[in-house]
């Protein structure tokens, strides 16, 4: 494998890390305008608390701090561990908010918040296959 500037090689990889930087960034954006998302949901009333702010900043922080464990560290399982925290929150948001808001209200009132809330961690979740799947294909290209 040849080291020169200029080889395909290394191309590839500084092509595989600008794309990580790009989904890491795309991560943190997301991270950072859903609690902002739902101040302004929570100030026009289509969100039923401040616990929704609350759990949006959570659910994308804890995960945050994983991944950059991940890419600081190079360790894989912290991407499974953010994984993890992102699909629990899929399937905990529903469940509380049915249980707090009951039917009626969930479907006609706080919909909009509800999908908002699931398309966000569904943003994060494929954000963070991709990164594991990067990490990965970069892990495999680097022992052969």
């Amino acid at each position: 494998m040849s080291w020169e500037p200029g080889s395909p090689s290394l191309h590839k990889r500084q092509r595989g890390g600008s794309q990580m930087k790009k989904l890491f960034m795309i991560f943190v954006i997301s991270v950072i305008c859903a609690p902002i998302i739902f101040l302004i949901y929570y100030n026009n009333g289509l969100v039923c608390a401040p616990r929704a702010i609350f759990s949006s900043a959570l659910f994308g922080i804890v995960p945050l701090i994983f991944l950059t464990i991940a890419i600081t560290k190079t360790k894989k399982i912290f991407y499974y561990f953010s994984l993890c925290v992102l699909i629990i929150e899929v399937i905990i948001t529903p469940i509380i908010m049915l249980k707090n808001l009951g039917w009626e209200k969930f479907i006609t009132e706080r919909l909009l918040a509800f999908f908002t809330f699931e398309g966000f961690a569904l943003l994060q979740i494929i954000v963070v296959i991709l990164l594991l799947l990067k990490f990965v294909k970069a892990k495999k290209n680097m022992s052969m």
